[in-house]
């Protein structure tokens, strides 16, 4: 390297690294030190090379090398074709990429077709020179070397992450909305006693018939910043394809987002996306049965019954309603008992007076479908209310007979069913793949044809499936039910805010009643929510000591 070039070259200086090498992101840093490293080495080499002079530097610092697609990489390229330079040097052909292709491709099509001089400091290689001519036969190794070593680190970084997400490690970048990380332990959320109020408005004002539309208005008007303006707020360098103005408002995506997600239950549900491999960098969704979803990693905002009041919700059709009106009292809950379609509310104004009834909604479509089910709007809250008013007063009875009867121990035996249903269907899970590893061991040996083993292996993965979400199933009871025993009062407790009802309200039907069905003769029948747990309640009772309700 000690031969005299002659030409003046205007060289373009390029320093890179990726963040998982990196400290550009601990606090106060604007700069990480391999950066200026590689910054010094290069400049030293200058020193030494008068005919090359230094017109320009660009830096992706928290860029990988495994692609291209960095922003003053392609900065660079774009002063290269306009002639503002001739030369460009790294610290190393692992600065430049990690790419074995895309890199081979720039240094042995693209960089000689544009008269670029490329030069590897450390490697020893100038294009410019006769001697590294040889020196680039290595090249090709060289770049294979740089690419087996990004996608070794690629899979030891997704099995170590893997791995954390299963154990209840919090891994992601940011923490949703009501949820802050620990200052003690960057791993695990803490709740955001700022923000997690608005999260439990947003469930309540859902349950009392608010549409999505109007919560998303409601928090506009009120001045409270949505998730993304808040973590800017913040000091949260958060990047989002949504509002980022100073009049950044809540939309409906940002209210469903909320009251859609599981981790306000106390479950952190993480893996949800991927990438192919670790070069390409377009995220795809993976299968819920793949997600990595663990129970009890942090205080719960909102209560995992109320969790579920809402996604019942969600999937129910309460129709868009003019801004400031109210979910109908009925509304999702009211069925045709004779053809199982909805019951459509009907207005007609006569006069001075309004009158609101229920018609079978297919027999409003066709007339010949179903009969005319109809029924007045008043003496259908009538029923309920009385309906509504007499389970209270059971339930309430049986909260009085349990207090003598250790409700915990209702509580407990119901625990305990639960848990041992998680072990059978654990059990179920252990044998379907055992019996998986059999059949495949019967497939290489002969003794099964390849189509008898996929259709084994497809049915052991469909009792897998089932017996998995058996067991997801089993944990949400094992949660409602602790839930209901927090304070000592038992499940049975939350109905005593219903003592002494005098109406209907929208959260009273949607936190009671799970159906309304209307016969042609107008006699209704109110199915209720829970009505396991009551049952069960009422046989453990039977059982003591012959208390009989």
């Amino acid at each position: 390297m000690m031969q005299t070039i002659s030409q003046q070259y205007r060289a373009a200086i390029y320093l890179r690294l990726s963040k998982e090498d990196g400290d550009s992101f601990l606090s106060g840093k604007q700069e990480s030190d391999s950066i200026g490293n590689q910054r010094e080495l290069i400049r030293h080499y200058l020193k030494e090379h008068p005919e090359i002079i230094a017109a320009r530097e660009f830096v992706d610092d928290g860029y990988t090398g495994t692609n291209f697609d960095r922003p003053d990489f392609q900065r660079m390229m774009g002063a290269v074709r306009s002639g503002e330079i001739n030369c460009i040097l790294v610290k190393d052909l692992s600065r430049f990429g990690r790419d074995y292709v895309e890199s081979g491709k720039y240094l042995e099509k693209i960089f000689p077709q544009l008269g670029i001089r490329f030069i590897a400091v450390n490697d020893r290689y100038d294009s410019g020179e006769p001697a590294s001519m040889a020196d680039s036969m290595i090249l090709p190794f060289r770049n294979l070397i740089n690419d087996s070593y990004s996608r070794d680190t690629s899979m030891k970084t997704r099995t170590n992450l893997d791995a954390m997400r299963r154990s209840g490690h919090f891994v992601a970048n940011f923490t949703v909305y009501g949820y802050l990380r620990d200052p003690e332990d960057k791993h695990r959320m803490i709740v955001d006693e700022q923000a997690a109020p608005v999260v439990r408005d947003i469930f309540r004002w859902k349950i009392e018939g608010w549409s999505i539309g109007r919560i998303a208005a409601h928090l506009s008007g009120l001045g409270i910043l949505p998730p993304s303006g808040y973590k800017r707020a913040n000091g949260i360098r958060h990047a989002t394809p949504f509002g980022s103005g100073a009049q950044a408002a809540w939309s409906y995506v940002a209210v469903k987002r909320i009251l859609s997600n599981e981790v306000y239950t106390g479950v952190l549900v993480q893996g949800k996306r991927t990438t192919p491999n670790y070069k390409v960098k377009k995220a795809v969704c993976r299968k819920e049965s793949e997600w990595a979803r663990v129970e009890g990693t942090h205080e719960a905002i909102i209560p995992r019954s109320q969790y579920d009041l809402v996604q019942q919700l969600l999937l129910e059709d309460t129709r868009t309603r003019p801004e400031g009106t109210a979910v109908p009292l009925f509304a999702g809950r009211i069925f045709c008992k004779r053809c199982g379609s909805t019951m459509t509310r009907k207005t007609v104004n006569s006069g001075v007076k309004k009158y609101i009834y229920y018609v079978c909604s297919a027999n409003k479509k066709d007339r010949k479908s179903c009969s005319s089910q109809m029924i007045a709007e008043n003496q259908l809250e009538a029923a309920v209310l009385a309906t509504v008013q007499a389970q209270v007063q059971a339930l309430l009875d049986m909260d009085r007979a349990l207090e003598n009867a250790e409700s915990l121990c209702w509580e407990r035996r119901e625990l305990d069913q639960l848990t041992a249903n998680i072990a059978r269907q654990e059990g179920q899970i252990r044998k379907c793949e055992r019996l998986k590893l059999d059949a495949y061991t019967d497939f290489k040996d002969g003794l099964l044809t390849r189509e008898e083993f996929w259709q084994l292996k497809e049915s052991y993965s469909g009792q897998i499936a089932a017996a998995q979400e058996a067991i997801r199933c089993s944990e949400r009871g094992r949660q409602h039910i602790r839930e209901c025993a927090d304070g000592q009062q038992g499940w049975l407790a939350q109905f005593r805010q219903y003592r002494g009802l005098r109406e209907l309200t929208r959260p009273v039907v949607v936190h009671l009643i799970e159906h309304i069905l209307v016969s042609q003769d107008k006699q209704i029948e109110v199915r209720f929510r829970q009505r396991d747990q009551f049952e069960g309640i009422r046989a453990f009772l039977q059982g003591q000591e012959g208390k009989v309700i």
